[in-house]
């Protein structure tokens, strides 16, 4: 019971502690949508960014490399919204639209990003909602355009 106290005191000082919605350069957090996963994001500068999401989907697992250019809305200080591309690796079983037969089969394919993000001014949170439509074009060719998630990240 002690345990469960200390560890929920030390993640309300984490989540109440100061950061600033501009400057965070790292981001870790989760994702739930298409995939469900894990996902980083990294800052080079002000604009640019590189989000790794390792996730889940019809007992298969992905990996996909973002890059994101990020804009300010000039609506609401900490929102913005961001687009970009990048790259997605899958093994998907035959629980998956893209497998025929009872093995796994390796997809590989060009992802894109669109959407939107709010960075709380004084808690080290970021809210994100995007739209990340995929191309595969190794091991299975087809369009995946339903693939929505909402990431919810730790700001460090």
């Amino acid at each position: 019971m002690l345990r469960k106290i200390i560890v929920g005191c030390v993640f309300l000082f984490l989540l109440l502690s100061s950061a600033n919605s501009q400057e965070y350069r790292n981001a870790i957090g989760i994702r739930a949508g298409l995939p469900t996963g894990l996902t980083y994001k990294r800052f080079f500068d002000e604009h640019s960014a590189i989000e790794g999401v390792l996730g889940t989907r019809w007992r298969g697992v992905s990996f996909s490399v973002l890059y994101a250019y990020h804009k300010e809305t000039n609506i609401y200080p900490g929102l913005r919204w961001y687009f970009g591309g990048g790259a997605a690796l899958g093994f998907y079983d035959n629980q998956s639209p893209w497998v025929v037969g009872n093995e796994y089969k390796a997809i590989f394919g060009i992802e894109a990003v669109l959407g939107i993000d709010y960075t709380f001014d004084k808690v080290p949170v970021n809210l994100g909602f995007d739209w990340t439509p995929l191309y595969n074009i190794i091991g299975y060719t087809d369009f995946d355009f339903l693939q929505f998630a909402l990431s919810v990240r730790y700001l460090f």
